[in-house]
């Protein structure tokens, strides 16, 4: 029985600003699946590009995760990790898709697309980040 994936979402995401210093992104930005059956064994692997425009054209850092399911659930979480990926920009935006790949060897999955506004830029013009 095929799955229809979800989208991907970011459950601190603040409409209409997005990710922004309020969430301390320093600390990692958090992506979950939700409503999608997963069971022990199988992986989801995300795949997340930050981009420096708000609209994904402009890659600027891309990392994959994987996360391997441990028990059946409906849920799966994702940290996007600082170094490396979410301080390659002050602002613009990150896209996030996932595959999930199940144990019994069946034909994996992949969700479209979610984008979110990133901006570190507080309202003077300063950058926020692990030291500010």
């Amino acid at each position: 029985m095929s799955v229809e994936p979800d989208f991907p979402e970011f459950p601190y995401e603040e409409p209409p600003h997005g990710i922004t210093c309020w969430q301390k992104p320093w600390n990692g930005v958090l992506v979950r699946v939700d409503q999608i059956p997963c069971k022990a064994g199988d992986e989801l692997t995300f795949d997340v590009t930050v981009c420096s425009d708000f609209h994904g054209q402009t890659p600027a850092a891309t990392i994959q995760g994987i996360v391997s399911i441990t028990a059946d659930t409906t849920s799966a979480d994702y940290t996007i990790p600082w170094d490396g990926v979410l301080d390659a920009v002050p602002e613009g935006s990150i896209t996030v898709f996932y595959t999930l790949t199940p144990s019994d060897g069946s034909e994996p999955t992949t969700s479209e697309g979610t984008i979110v506004r990133y901006s570190r830029r507080q309202p003077g013009g300063d950058v926020c980040g692990p030291d500010s």
